[in-house]
């Protein structure tokens, strides 16, 4: 039987017992812009994102994809997509397909082992990065023509040389350590620099499983009107 992937184990139960309810929630106080998720949306994205790796790319098990994103709704569903196709996920280095965000790209370019570019516009609608350099593509357009479910063919490494076993059981510990339980509302606005603030903004939440509402550029004077408004019940800094 073929290993449970990290989105197999922390996504898709939560997609099949509450898949309307809003799971990832994305603010940006610098724009105004707001963007909400529900678990099936959320594993749309992913669904799409895990076929164009493995149907556009080539790439399943044992394969790397480089993430330089910030947090963000689009980078969630970049991460669930690549940890379905069963390919491990290297946060701020590259892979053999590569995210970046479009002021990343000139790093991504320096970067070692850069086969596939793709930029990632971070638009709160999806909209695609206007005027791209040649030879680096636009995620949001390829992405969209893929197809929104997505059959798993097998498990890697996950994060940072660990497997989905070790990298789910972390997340299941550091949510319990947090005390989060099923149904919380964590706000969060921890940036994600480090895998470590992968695990406290966006995993260890989904172990729970609660939801994120993520705060990117947040405005201190606004943080506890938005805490009230979408009934969080913890808060990551």
């Amino acid at each position: 039987m073929r290993g449970l992937t990290v989105t197999d184990r922390l996504l898709v139960p939560i997609v099949q017992a509450d898949g309307a309810a809003p799971r990832f929630t994305w603010y940006d106080d610098a724009s105004g812009a707001r963007m909400g998720l529900s678990a099936v949306t959320l594993g749309n994205w992913a669904a799409k994102c895990g076929n164009l790796l493995r149907d556009q790319y080539g790439l399943g098990p044992g394969d790397a994809v480089g993430v330089l994103l910030p947090a963000h709704w689009q980078t969630a569903g970049i991460l669930f997509g690549a940890w379905w196709a069963g390919c491990e996920v290297r946060f701020g280095d590259s892979g053999s397909v590569t995210f970046c965000a479009p002021d990343r790209i000139e790093e991504a370019l320096d970067l070692a082992g850069v086969d596939d570019l793709l930029a990632v516009g971070l638009d709160a609608f999806g909209q695609a990065v206007p005027d791209l350099p040649p030879g680096i593509d636009d995620y949001t357009t390829e992405v969209r023509v893929h197809p929104d479910a997505f059959t798993p063919g097998g498990a890697g490494t996950a994060l940072a040389g660990d497997s989905p076993e070790i990298v789910v059981a972390r997340s299941t510990a550091l949510s319990a350590s947090a005390g989060y339980a099923a149904g919380d509302r964590v706000l969060s606005t921890r940036e994600w620099r480090t895998v470590d603030d992968l695990y406290d903004g966006l995993l260890a939440p989904f172990a729970a499983p609660a939801s994120v509402i993520h705060v990117s550029n947040p405005d201190a004077g606004k943080l506890m009107d938005k805490f009230a408004t979408e009934k969080a019940t913890a808060r990551v800094a």
